[in-house]
């Protein structure tokens, strides 16, 4: 495990703290020109108190601090800090190593630096560009692309050193001066959280340390661990290897990027091209646009415009949604659309996280190792678990964005977040359009959204555990499987499958064979919703994992417990979609039953009559035209 070396760069009556892990580079680099010199303060293996010295020492440089003072303040602040972190633990003992060391290093000194070194490092830049990763993966992407790993080191310094690339400790520590009492605080540098980090002794630093769990399945951020930022930069070629104009004898006049046989309804057509113009216009206000469109308006389709401009002008893009089942659905079907670049798919067991690619279609979590990456970010299912609602993704969805790129925020119910964000309100009313939003309130199809009807039923679970006959929810699914159509039933809890289960097979014999139950960690998930399609089976209980995503045409849809907190408004409203999305069986059933009245269900109930009455609006105004 390397030193980190805290020196001074004086230059021309300015001076500036630096960190290195390798001084003969750094050395190298500023002996380029003349007039500098550097004050070494001192050195630790612990890279996080390296990076807390520094900003220390930043602060007092600017009040014109002598080097011995400096010295002695890393001195102090060290040995402070030791103290409070052994508080915290619970164990007081020399948690940190600091070592002061000469004074001034004059030029001369010239340990051996490659001359190539500025070449090999530019290309490491280039491999690592829109990248933030821990230094294990940089290793391992590195030597992918048959690079020397005892080098690899000091090409990054080099690139930090040139302002190209970001060097931190994952986990960073701040000193923080109270009037009371001072406190040491941790905070992960690739998610940003700050109550998820444990602290201990690391066996490998030998230090004091720390680890975060909140993001520790995308490997293990440390306060001794490096990690490097590099950010994007514009490409001017789309990836074409495997495809037809993968030559360099291409046509001047080559044919359209997308590749797309569909229609767009007057309605589609208008939100598509108000999506493409934000992302096309240069001198926009705002950096996200919300694609408000209700479950089954054909919302994927309506991204193709602003992805095909960014791809015609040789720039990435991302697709980003929280599940992996999106994530696969999604990229073969963009892939189909637009056949002359490259769409991966990229998830917590893909093979294609590391390479190249024009249109990257990913998980929200494995967003995290990009950064400043690409000039136009999409995000899929904007209020979907496990993104809505949580710092650490909202984080490093923000963070892949490129310096001056767009954001496109597509969902059929956006948080209140993005609504006060990106669309304009009057009386409680919604714009149906704006420079920041646009909504599309009608399926593809032309028939409203089928309206929820909710019942009150008291000790409603009670029934369920009593294997208690509910006459109005029994009679509603003899009434849809009459009438040949499936039955979808949502309870909350992953415990409630098996009972609803049972409780379906008993009360409805005629059913036996044709009803199953799923939930996330059934192994046979994908089975059951595929014999579901296929009629194998007539009605599937589940939870809430089938809520979005799902299309089985002449379904129904009741909710069991909808007062239930699992079911929130937006998941009620997804929940709803599930019903009327084919043209040619538009309508459809859908009952919320309730113990009490509550909050989520009305709301989603008063959401849905919104948008209808908002197309209805719409067209209105439009046979008026």
């Amino acid at each position: 495990m390397p030193e980190y070396l805290l020196y001074v760069k004086e230059e021309n009556r300015t001076r500036q703290a630096y960190i290195t892990p390798c001084f003969e580079v750094d050395r190298h680099f500023w002996e380029q020109e003349d007039g500098r010199r550097l004050h070494i303060i001192g050195k630790s293996p612990s890279l996080a108190i390296a990076f807390m010295l520094r900003e220390q020492v930043n602060q007092r440089l600017a009040h014109d601090a002598g080097i011995d003072s400096l010295k002695q303040l890393a001195h102090t602040a060290v040995r402070e800090s030791s103290v409070l972190y052994g508080r915290a633990v619970e164990e007081t003992k020399d948690w940190f190593q600091f070592s002061p060391s000469g004074g001034l290093e004059e030029k001369g000194r010239n340990d051996h630096v490659a001359a190539d070194l500025p070449i090999e490092a530019d290309r490491l830049r280039r491999i690592l560009s829109g990248r933030a990763l821990l230094w294990e993966e940089i290793v391992y992407l590195w030597m992918q692309h048959g690079g020397d790993e005892s080098v690899l080191l000091r090409l990054i310094q080099w690139l930090v050193l040139e302002g190209k690339a970001v060097l931190l400790p994952g986990i960073r520590l701040v000193l923080k001066k109270g009037l009371w009492r001072n406190r040491l605080l941790a905070v992960c540098e690739r998610c940003g959280e700050a109550d998820s980090i444990h602290l201990a002794y690391c066996y490998r630093c030998e230090q004091g340390c720390g680890y975060c769990a909140a993001c520790i399945q995308m490997g293990q951020s440390k306060c001794c661990a490096r990690y490097v930022c590099v950010a994007g930069e514009l490409d001017t070629a789309i990836s074409r290897a495997g495809h037809p104009f993968a030559s360099g004898h291409e046509s001047s006049e080559k044919p359209a990027l997308l590749e797309w046989e569909g229609t767009y309804t007057p309605w589609q057509a208008e939100a598509a091209e108000r999506a493409r113009q934000f992302v096309a216009a240069q001198d926009s206000s705002s950096e996200s646009f919300l694609l408000w469109a209700v479950c089954g308006a054909g919302k994927t389709e309506l991204l193709f415009p602003s992805i095909a401009d960014m791809l015609a002008s040789g720039k990435k893009v991302l697709v980003a949604t929280p599940r992996k089942d999106v994530v696969l659905e999604l990229a073969p079907r963009l892939q189909r659309v637009f056949p002359r670049v490259k769409v991966i798919a990229v998830h917590g067991a893909s093979g294609e996280k590391w390479e190249e690619a024009d249109v990257v279609v990913s998980t929200t979590h494995q967003v995290m190792r990009f950064y400043r990456r690409f000039p136009l970010v999409v995000v899929d299912e904007a209020d979907a678990f496990p993104y809505h609602g949580n710092p650490m993704l909202y984080r490093a969805v923000q963070r892949a964005v490129a310096l001056g790129g767009k954001q496109l925020y597509l969902t059929a119910t956006p948080p209140k977040k993005l609504r006060k964000a990106l669309v304009p309100a009057r009386f409680g009313l919604y714009a149906p359009y704006s420079p920041t939003h646009t909504m599309l309130p009608q399926r593809y199809h032309g028939h409203p959204l089928p309206v929820p009807k909710q019942m009150i039923v008291a000790g409603l679970q009670q029934k369920l555990r009593r294997n208690q006959p509910l006459g109005a929810f029994l009679e509603q699914v003899r009434h849809s499987l009459t009438d040949d159509r499936r039955v979808f039933v949502f309870v909350p809890r992953v415990n409630d499958v098996e009972e609803m289960t049972q409780y379906l097979t008993y009360f409805l014999p005629d059913c036996h064979g044709r009803i199953a139950g799923v939930h996330a960690a059934d192994p046979l998930r994908d089975e059951k919703v595929k014999a579901f399609r296929d009629r194998q089976l007539s009605l599937l209980v589940t939870t809430t994992i089938l809520e979005r995503g799902v299309t089985i045409p002449q379904s129904d849809v009741i909710v069991w417990g909808a007062d239930n907190a699992v079911f929130d408004q937006a998941s009620l409203v997804q929940i709803a979609g599930r019903v009327g999305r084919s043209a040619d069986s538009p309508g459809g059933t859908i009952l919320f039953l309730v113990e009490k009245q509550a909050e989520a269900p009305r709301e989603a109930i008063r959401e849905i009559k919104r948008m209808n009455r908002l197309a209805q609006r719409l067209r209105g105004n439009q046979h008026a035209g």
